[in-house]
Order: structure tokens, then sequence, then C-alpha cells
């Protein structure tokens, strides 16, 4: 799980992985060529990540039926590097939480089902998933293959989280890291000297980072990173009751497959699309029989 801090340094440099960097190889050639290109292309869209299933769990193609089934399902995909706010290429905590929010207002909608398949991401990407779970109230399954760091934080608030089959869904990755890039010596071989220039009352400002970039990274744990990691285990134990928390690297970013996850109290079970469709069901019947 990515911190804040690392995402503005990371922002801040010219370095991309290749995954964020493929959106953007079509625009970088239209530039090469000397075209006149705009950020988002008119015709370019998203990849869908929010749905409407129907009670058999078949999509529903809002084009032909506009108006909700009764006992319909949203689905949303979580999936990929988690961030808070979405681009024109990329989908952001924000962005799925409103669509979670239509499904929760939608009166012929009884359930939800997020599809949870990402490492995890920024550490400001959390809070929405969990405001919305705070105040939803209908049944929501997390369903997951990969569901690691942020990605968990946001699962284990789920009513149920399950792995989608028992082959590759993993479960995990508790803990926090930051990645400070130094590019100062990068800037000094192309003749480029930084200096950094803070105002008298502004001294510990950066200080830890500052000092973190040359080796010395106890503030910057002290500060960032250790705070966040007695958080999400606390919360990782306040949502898993059963949890093995004497199983070795369980709270310290150890990865587990399904069946060990299951094992250590760290997910409900496994189940396949079918089966999280039929559980839906089943706690919105619950529900409404504990409400009348």
């Amino acid at each position: 799980m990515f911190t804040d801090t690392e995402s503005e340094i990371l922002s801040s440099t010219w370095a991309l992985s290749e995954q964020h960097a493929q959106p953007w190889l079509l625009m970088v050639a239209q530039i090469l060529q000397g075209k006149q290109v705009s950020q988002a292309d008119p015709n370019f869209k998203k990849e869908v990540r929010g749905y409407i299933i129907d009670q058999d769990g078949q999509p529903i193609d809002r084009n032909e039926n506009p108006n909700t089934p009764i006992n319909s399902i949203g689905v949303i995909e979580i999936s990929g590097p988690m961030v808070k706010k979405g681009s024109w290429y990329r989908w952001g905590a924000e962005e799925l939480v409103r669509i979670a929010e239509y499904f929760e207002r939608d009166p012929n909608i009884i359930g939800h089902i997020w599809l949870l398949d990402s490492g995890g991401g920024s550490v400001n990407a959390i809070a929405p998933f969990r405001e919305f779970q705070k105040k939803k109230t209908k049944p929501l399954i997390g369903l997951a293959d990969m569901c690691a760091s942020a990605n968990l934080y946001a699962g284990v608030g789920c009513d149920k989280l399950v792995a989608r089959n028992n082959i590759s869904s993993m479960f995990g990755s508790i803990g926090v890291m930051a990645t400070l890039i130094d590019y100062t010596e990068y800037l000094k071989a192309m003749g480029i000297k930084e200096r950094l220039i803070y105002a008298s009352q502004s001294s510990f400002k950066h200080k830890s980072y500052n000092e973190a970039l040359k080796g010395k990274d106890g503030a910057f744990k002290k500060e960032h990173l250790n705070p966040l990691a007695i958080q999400f285990q606390e919360f990782v134990k306040s949502q898993r009751p059963k949890l093995k928390t004497d199983v070795e690297g369980i709270l310290e970013g150890k990865m587990f497959y399904a069946e060990e996850a299951q094992e250590i109290g760290l997910i409900d079970g496994i189940m396949d699309f079918e089966e999280a469709v039929e559980e839906v069901k089943f706690l919105s019947q619950v529900r409404t029989y504990m409400n009348n």
C-alpha cells in the first residue's frame, strides 16, 4: 500500500511504469509526428467498471432495458492500481463509489458484488470505499482474485470477503511502504543543480523526507509509515475477529492463497460468481426478514 507522500513523489517525477505509460503511447506518437493532439481522444471510452445483473446473474443492457428489473444486483470491478481520483483513462475510487451509491439508491437493486483484483495502491484511495461501507444498507460481497494491501483494506469492510477461485486468488500484504526516488545524480549529470531553501519558520517541512533520501529513514517511518501500518493492522483485526494473528507474517505483509487464507480467518470462503450472486440474494432475504 503506497502512502500519500509516495504518490506525491511519484507524480512529481518523469518516471512512468510500463503499465501507466501504455495509455499515453498513441498521444506521444502523434506529438512526435508533429500532429496536434488533445489530452483525451473524444472517441476514447474507459472500460466499464460498473454494471447491473438480473437475479440470474445475467448482465442487463440498459439500452434495451432502461428499467432495472426487480431483485437485480450491482457489480463493480476494482482492479489495477488503486487511486482516489480518476482520469480520462483510469477509474478512481471516488468514481467507483458514485456508481455504488447509485446502486444503493435504486430500489430494485438488492445488493452489491465487488470484483476485487488489485495489488493495492495509494492510501487515499481507501477512504471513499470505507465511507460507503459505513452508510450502505444493502449486502455487499467482495469476490476477489488478487486482494492485497489497499485492496484488502477495502475488501475486509465488505459483509463477506471470499476468493473467486482456489488457484490464483491471493490475500494479504497487510503493510505500508513508500518508494522515494532520488534523482539528484541524474540532474547533476545533466548539469542541473537543485537547491531547496526553506523559511526559517519551516524547519520541519519535508525534514523526514529529506533525511530518508540520505539513508536516515527512522523519522520518515515514525511519522508516515508506522502509524498507517498500525491502523491497517487494527482495522483488519476488527473486521476479521476470527483471524489467527499468531500466524507468522499475517499482519506484517505476507500473502496467502485462498485455502490458507480461509483457514487462518482472513476470508470467509471460496465462491464462483454464480455462488456470490446467490449469497447476495440470501443475505438480502435475511435482512428483509429481520427488518420485518
